[in-house]
């Protein structure tokens, strides 16, 4: 079995004290190592982490699980039931328990450790486009391009990224058949290294009136 990780970050997004954790995995050996049968009732199952967080009994944390590029993430809801110390300066397990309702999900993502299915494909279909976007991250913005779209998200180039779970706002030039397009998204994975360095965004849709646009804007590059 994969050894864990020295440590991990369980880092509050989010704001004030009350922001939940939230753990980023991978969905690889090391994950695999992670994951534990249940150990009580109302429980999926268990994740051990190692982390030097100073993190409390009780609290809440999404695991959240990347499968790659073109996948869809798998996010769990847990709340934390052990801390164990160990021995040799290690850093203690933080030891999450996932609650029932994420008992799909979970035997979904062991499936797909143990090879015995494949990982789903995207919700949304994306296009390849290369078309100008401006974003903003707090202070940085940036004029780059993005490389494709869907309903849900957009990839878009850049050597400089918004760490994983950071709000951007993103603007779409105008085209023939849609209006300038100017809304929030969320960060949800980095690609750092090559000719393709950029950042891949979830979409936030707040009114019908925007989901409209994203389709528009779509339509618009489709051909």
């Amino acid at each position: 079995m994969a050894e864990r990780p020295s440590s991990v970050s369980l880092p509050r997004v989010g704001d004030g004290a009350r922001a939940r954790r939230r753990l980023r995995l991978r969905a690889d050996d090391k994950l695999a190592a992670m994951l534990v049968p249940s150990m009580a009732l109302g429980e999926a199952g268990r994740v051990e982490v190692p982390s030097r967080e100073a993190v409390a009994l009780d609290e809440p944390v999404i695991v959240e699980i990347g499968l790659g590029a073109l996948l869809d993430e798998v996010e769990l809801e847990g709340r934390v039931v052990e801390l164990r110390a160990r021995d040799g300066g290690l850093a203690p397990l933080v030891v999450i328990a996932i609650d029932p309702r994420h008992g799909a999900q979970l035997s979904y993502l062991e499936g797909v450790l143990r090879g015995e299915r494949p990982p789903t494909a995207r919700a949304h279909r994306r296009i390849a486009v290369d078309v100008p976007v401006r974003w903003q991250c707090g202070e940085l913005k940036q004029l780059s391009r993005a490389r494709d779209l869907s309903r849900g998200g957009a990839f878009v180039l850049a050597h400089l990224q918004p760490p994983v779970g950071a709000a951007v706002t993103l603007e779409f030039e105008a085209t023939r058949t849609a209006p300038i397009l100017r809304l929030g998204a969320v960060v949800s994975w980095i690609q750092r290294s090559g000719h393709e360095a950029g950042f891949g965004v979830r979409f936030v849709v707040r009114t019908r009136e925007e989901a409209d646009h994203v389709q528009r804007l779509l339509r618009a590059h489709e051909g």
